[in-house]
């Protein structure tokens, strides 16, 4: 996917809003729709677990927005860390911006000071943002009490995790976007020998696409996948 994004930052194509399981997250998906179309200025805050799918969502509400016309802008604070706080500055001018992993700016007082500004600037002129940490605002242990209070506001949700039935879907639904089949015993041992979090097992089923199309296989059977994946 081509994305007008800072630090050559690219969005992972398989993560859309389209492809995310809701679960019980019926109303969260419903708010990053309507913020995708440019329907909704107010800001959201979304925490959950490790692995409960914050980048999926965050990467794809930019995609499907940019597929809109707007521009988003999707920030991996996991991954921008280790740069200059002043990667902040001009981050005001996208229509959208998301947040990922608010968490691991805590006690970091040029990126806490540099957040509160670009809230602030974004704040003024009406450009929502979405926030991703793996607890809510309040929780943060953050060094700024300003900045905890605006992560407060807008709107707030706790995601939910995908139940065994959930990733099984993900599942079956990326191997058919790849022209695969997947069978659903070859679907439970995956699940019961290896990670479930989302990311790790789309890593899982990408290896069993390069090896499919080695082998010509547009069926991932149980022996299959148990040749492939076996240590």
């Amino acid at each position: 996917m081509n994305t007008q994004l800072p630090l050559a930052v690219q969005l992972a194509p398989e993560f859309t809003l389209e492809d995310f399981i809701p679960g019980e997250n019926a109303q969260l998906m419903d708010a990053l729709q309507r913020l995708a179309l440019g329907k909704e200025k107010q800001n959201l805050y979304l925490s959950g677990p490790t692995a409960s799918g914050k980048s999926h969502l965050l990467m794809g509400l930019c995609a499907s927005a940019q597929n809109d016309g707007l521009h988003c802008v999707y920030l991996p604070l996991k991954e921008i860390m280790p740069l200059s706080a002043e990667l902040l500055q001009g981050m005001e001018d996208p229509d959208l911006l998301a947040i990922d992993d608010v968490q691991v700016l805590a006690g970091k007082k040029d990126w806490e000071e540099a957040l509160f500004v670009l809230f602030n600037l974004r704040q003024t002129h009406g450009r929502p943002m979405v926030f991703s940490a793996d607890r809510g605002p309040a929780r943060l242990p953050l060094n700024l009490p300003d900045l905890r209070s605006r992560l407060g506001w807008g709107a707030s949700y706790r995601l939910h995790p995908l139940d065994e039935a959930g990733l099984g879907e993900l599942l079956r639904r990326q191997a058919r976007q790849r022209g695969l089949e997947m069978d659903q015993a070859a679907i439970d041992w995956l699940l019961s020998r290896h990670s479930r979090a989302p990311r790790a097992l789309l890593e899982q089923l990408e290896a069993l696409d390069r090896a499919a199309l080695i082998t010509k296989k547009s069926r991932l059977t149980l022996p299959f996948v148990q040749q492939q994946l076996s240590p």
